[in-house]
């Protein structure tokens, strides 16, 4: 194979090119414990090893060996937090391994300090020679470690072997820094990638112009034209091919780019023409380039698309709606949901067994969510195992999965089940409930003991559960993720308990539930402040857990891919409280709501929500500021289902839902918050060597009808709502890369962010709105600051200060 090198610089000392290979993943099947950094270790030294344990040549898609597993080498480009990210969930435990190999050109016989930050264990080769490894665990945030090593005139190989352990949620990064190199001038070239590729001019130049490229969307409604927008100049010159596809590889559609067009867009569709889903755009070579002459550079933008309309008012009647809601979760056929919503609809001749027969071989496995699955699974049983038409070859396997499971974590066994998150919990307690109901007499396998036995258990466990809900609010506040798995449990128990408190004490909590959505919605979105959530979850309303479940029961939101608690409300004989939906309906010309949530200790949030017809502001009021955070979501502007705005202080690039926290959900440092109103200050005071630096702001003005970046504020019209922000370090429209034109940023620390919702019943047309808001007097000073806002009052707000 021909062999030549490109040539890159380092950026700030950080190798930002590398050639990957793995991850290597090797299940776990013996029992361990995984909650302590120590048992981690225990099984990272277990299958450590001196060796690099992989075959093969470090070139550019060329072949490597790891053990029987043959597969290619790719080339990965770092995004601008330098690390390499391959952070995936993992169902089942397991050992992971990755390589990453680069070559560096030294001018001179040198020694260079090294830091190198990973999440685990970690080995680095320099020429073959093995000169470093290290032995920590860092969850949240990838740990650093120094050490110096020796590098020749020249060429020089570095190969970094990285490790994890990793139950459910695995974190799993690495970057590589060189401090003190003789020859990091920009102009330097030094970090050489080995490549086969025929005409090197030809593959740096197709890398710069697809990572040139950009969509300005994560999620495009039905009739949103999906548009990729392209660098002047080279597009106009280059060759190039587009590809719409699923994460599978599914194709969808494919532009070929003949260097003639000289249009700055491309269209690629609307999405009612394909199923709706998750999508990537595929920027490659042509074909000819790509298959015969082995060009492989590529890169991917992902985005989602919504085929169903949302509603923003109220409409149908519930039995409407509710047919509506089976239709729609059926017709997916993706998970085992699909096909409840088949069987209480009647239609069984559409029942797909496999999807069944997955999900029992998913609990006998103790996979990660197995709990979701079993309770949907007992509901199944209760509710269509009688029915004629019910596969009869599904009973006895489901006999089998629900007496061989385990209830508790206090029962034996080891395994990645979530025994401790809110909603999981509760899972928990309701799956042990139902199957002691239906199988009192049997001995559950796993704990030996009857079914009654289990009843009282779970029973116990459940009510505590309960009433501690019920008293005091979640821990996981108004979580759209959580919120989702708890209607699960909810819902079933309010259906099919036995015992009179816990159906009625269920019943209860879900009122409580629905009456939080419907005061901190607007127009079908949950846009309130989040104890847990997901990225994908509130940087717009189209795809929001919770909307399907809003949409079943007061007609407004969106049917989408999250469908475990509409299927599951809609099976159930839960009956909501028609004050709830009259509530959720209204449009008071100004609403101002207080609630605490708490656990009885210093876990409380005292959460405030301002609401109009135009727009909702809300936010978590002081809450554990400075602290790390994790998935928390602490204040969001609404404007519109495809309009919401927030800040957050981002602790990687990564988007994923298994780097917690990420580039747009949790914070690495949570902010102090407070609001007044349509006014919202949020402080951030972090270390001055943050691994970020910045602070930011999602601002997706593909969503607005207008919007302006002056003066050290950004304006957005949605309708008749206004928003505008501004920040102490100031603020950096970002027009390009993976967030474009959905991005501000604010370098440094101590910063404060200003939130200022108006409206044109009250502040006229937007043009005037923008010039009301650059006339009023603000005043920061270190991370204090004080203003007077629209309204015409004067606030005053500090990192230790209170709101005056």
């Amino acid at each position: 194979m021909r062999k030549e090198t490109l040539g890159y610089p380092v950026v700030e000392g950080y190798i930002q090119h590398w050639l990957v290979a793995g991850p290597q993943v090797i299940l776990l099947e013996e029992p361990y414990r995984f909650d302590r950094p120590q048992d981690k270790l225990q099984i990272a030294r277990k299958y450590s090893q001196p060796e690099m344990g992989i075959e093969g040549t470090p070139i550019e898609y060329g072949e490597y060996r790891i053990g029987k597993i043959i597969d290619k080498w790719r080339y990965v480009r770092t995004p601008h937090d330098h690390l390499i990210d391959l952070s995936a969930f993992h169902p089942l435990p397991c050992f992971l391994r990755a390589w990453a190999y680069t070559e560096i050109e030294s001018p001179v016989e040198q020694e260079v300090t090294f830091i190198l930050t990973a999440h685990g264990p970690a080995d680095v080769w320099i020429n073959d020679q093995h000169v470093h490894r290290h032995e920590h665990f860092h969850d949240r945030i990838p740990g650093q470690v120094r050490f110096q090593a020796q590098l020749q005139k020249g060429t020089n190989r570095l190969m970094v072997r990285f490790e994890q352990v990793a139950v459910r949620e695995g974190p799993f990064s690495m970057a590589m820094q060189l401090v003190g190199f003789d020859g990091t001038k920009p102009e330097d070239k030094v970090i050489r990638i080995p490549t086969s590729a025929p005409d090197l001019q030809y593959r740096l130049k197709l890398e710069k112009l697809f990572e040139d490229c950009y969509i300005r969307q994560d999620v495009y409604a039905r009739n949103d034209e999906i548009v990729v927008y392209l660098p002047d100049g080279q597009a106009a010159s280059t060759s190039f091919n587009i590809r719409m596809q699923n994460p599978k590889g599914s194709i969808y559609a494919e532009v070929a780019r003949d260097g003639q067009r000289k249009e700055p867009t491309q269209p690629m569709g609307f999405p009612y023409q394909s199923p709706e889903g998750s999508y990537q755009l595929r920027f490659m070579p042509p074909p000819q380039q790509f298959y015969k002459r082995n060009v492989r550079i590529t890169r991917i933008r992902d985005f989602h698309t919504a085929t169903n309309t949302y509603s923003t008012q109220p409409y149908g009647t519930y039995p409407e709606r509710r047919s509506e809601c089976l239709k729609e979760a059926a017709r997916r056929g993706k998970d085992l949901f699909s096909e409840i919503a088949k069987m209480e609809a009647g239609w069984w001749k559409d029942v797909d067994e496999k999807m069944v027969f997955k999900a029992i071989e998913a609990v006998n496995r103790r996979s990660a969510d197995s709990v979701i699955l079993l309770c949907g699974l007992l509901g199944m049983l209760y509710r269509y195992a009688d029915n004629e038409d019910f596969p009869s070859e599904l009973r006895r396997p489901l006999e089998e999965c629900v007496l061989g499971f385990r209830y508790w974590e206090d029962e034996p066994g080891s395994d990645a089940m979530d025994y401790h998150s809110e909603s999981h919990s509760l899972l928990f307690h309701t799956c042990e409930i139902l199957a002691g109901q239906h199988y009192r007499e049997h001995v559950f396998i796993n704990a030996v003991q009857s079914g009654e036995w289990h009843i009282e258990k779970g029973e116990r466990l459940a009510l505590g559960w309960l009433q501690k809900r019920a008293s005091y609010g979640f821990e996981d506040w108004d979580s759209n993720t959580c919120f989702e798995e708890d209607v699960l449990a909810l819902s079933t128990l309010a259906s099919l308990a036995e015992d009179p408190q816990i159906f009625e004490m269920a019943a209860l909590v879900l009122d409580k539930m629905f009456f939080s959505m419907a005061v901190n919605s607007f127009k079908g979105v949950f846009g309130s402040s989040h104890g847990r959530t997901c990225a994908a979850h509130i940087k717009t309303g189209y795809r929001e857990p919770t909307s399907g479940i809003s949409r079943l029961l007061w007609g407004m939101g969106i049917f989408n891919e999250h469908i475990l608690g509409p299927v599951s409300l809609a099976c159930s004989s839960y009956e909501l409280p028609p004050i709830i939906a009259a509530i959720a309906a209204d449009q008071p010309d100004e609403l101002w709501s207080k609630e605490q949530h708490t656990s009885g200790d210093e876990t409380a949030v005292n959460k405030v929500t301002y609401k109009t017809p135009d727009g909702m502001l809300c936010s978590a009021q002081d809450w554990h500021a400075g602290q790390p955070g994790q998935q928390e979501h602490i204040w969001q502007a609404t404007l519109s289902p495809a309009v919401t705005v927030f800040t957050s202080h981002p602790a990687c690039a990564a988007e994923n839902d298994w780097r917690r926290p990420n580039y747009w959900h949790g914070n690495a440092s949570l902010p102090r918050v407070a609001q007044w109103k349509d006014t919202l200050i949020a402080i951030y005071n972090f270390a001055n060597d943050d691994w970020m630096g910045f602070t930011h702001a999602y601002f997706p003005v593909h969503g607005m009808d207008e919007y302006e970046v002056r003066d050290g504020w950004a304006f957005g019209k949605a309708g008749n709502s206004y928003i505008a922000l501004a920040a102490a370090q100031g603020l950096d429209f970002q027009t390009s890369g993976d967030n474009a034109y959905r991005e501000l940023r604010s370098p440094g620390t101590p910063n404060i962010w200003l939130c200022q919702m108006g409206r044109s019943a009250l502040d006229g047309s937007f043009k005037e709105f923008i010039e009301k808001v650059l006339a009023l007097t603000v005043k920061f000073e270190g991370n204090q600051v004080e203003l007077e806002d629209l309204r015409g009052d004067r606030l005053q707000f500090g990192w230790e200060e209170p709101l005056l």
